[in-house]
């Protein structure tokens, strides 16, 4: 079902001339990604997961879904079948660990610039209703504050609280109202890409020593001698190893930091599938890379053609400094 969810969603992005890049061929069970489709169109960039039940969350993929969003300053719209009760409403924004979900259909609804306007919340969802407007309508029909709080059964205090946006009426209200002062204008959309993601990943180093290879624990300790902070993904489910930043506040680069960085895995060869995800990656979001190999490893001429540096363990140990450092980048 979630493979065929996928090729609906990529087949529509694309149909609205959107760039996507799937890891994984749509198959979810090769696929151990936090997203199943990274999308971009102009200054738009969004990655999407699909997820069966949104209450049976892996906090490995939250945290990683954040930080992506935030590395790529991009906004997860996450997809959701059911919850542990029942399958989930349209135009409605499901919230799981500050995360928003929503339906398919909803999805293609904000492809046709439609909106939800329901936020979920244990005992029913709440409706975001033009407060300013709601008070136009009722004035224009001659209804009072408290003409209209008998109607719907709540207190004229509540009304006001409407009115000025303080407190949000249920779904089933929400329609009450509609119907009374006859206007579809009255529901407030949420723009699912101004949803607000809170992390904060610089200078947060996720992993505990004892989770890295001895080899990432070299790479690790010569990056905190060069003055540069780190972020990385052991769990696999971001297509590249690590995030780099800078510590300084004299060097700025624009586009430069964050740096995605791969590690080669196997001892005697570059990990091609790895490489050519981080080179996916990288072309399709316009950010900078490389990819980390040990010394005894000869870089096949195809690699050398690909304009992703490939860089040494023994020429990170040659430097110094961030500066040095960024040199050796452009310069690969």
């Amino acid at each position: 079902m979630i493979e065929k969810i996928i090729q609906r969603i990529d087949g529509l992005l694309k149909k609205a001339n959107y760039e996507t890049l799937a890891l994984g061929n749509f198959d979810t069970k090769k696929s151990k990604f936090c997203f199943d489709l990274l999308v971009k169109k102009d200054d738009l960039v969004f990655s999407i997961k699909i997820f069966h039940n949104i209450d049976s969350l892996n906090q490995d993929t939250i945290r990683d879904i954040k930080s992506l969003s935030l590395i790529l300053k991009s906004k997860p719209l996450l997809i959701g079948i059911r919850n542990r009760y029942q399958k989930l409403e349209d135009n409605t924004i499901y919230v799981r660990e500050g995360l928003p979900f929503i339906t398919l259909n909803t999805f293609e609804n904000i492809l046709n610039d439609k909106y939800p306007y329901i936020l979920a919340r244990r005992g029913g969802g709440v409706v975001f209703l033009d407060g300013a407007l709601m008070k136009t309508l009722r004035e224009n029909c001659s209804i009072t504050r408290k003409e209209l709080s008998e109607v719907l059964g709540v207190t004229k205090r509540t009304i006001c609280s409407y009115e000025n946006e303080s407190m949000r009426p249920s779904d089933k209200t929400a329609e009450r109202i509609l119907e009374i002062l006859n206007n579809d204008d009255l529901f407030k959309k949420i723009n699912i890409f101004g949803w607000t993601i809170k992390d904060n990943i610089e200078g947060k180093e996720v992993l505990e020593e004892q989770e890295l290879s001895e080899f990432e624990s070299h790479v690790q300790d010569i990056i905190k001698d060069i003055g540069l902070s780190s972020y990385w993904y052991k769990k696999g489910s971001i297509p590249f190893k690590l995030s780099l930043y800078s510590r300084s506040d004299k060097i700025k680069l624009d586009g430069f930091y964050p740096l995605f960085s791969g590690i080669s895995e196997e001892q005697d060869k570059i990990n091609e599938m790895s490489f050519h995800c981080l080179k996916m990656f990288t072309d399709l979001f316009n950010k900078t890379s490389l990819f980390i190999i040990d010394n005894d490893i000869k870089i096949p001429e195809p690699f050398k053609k690909i304009n992703i540096p490939i860089v040494k363990i023994k020429n990170l140990e040659d430097v110094d400094d961030e500066e040095e450092f960024i040199e050796l980048i452009q310069d690969s």
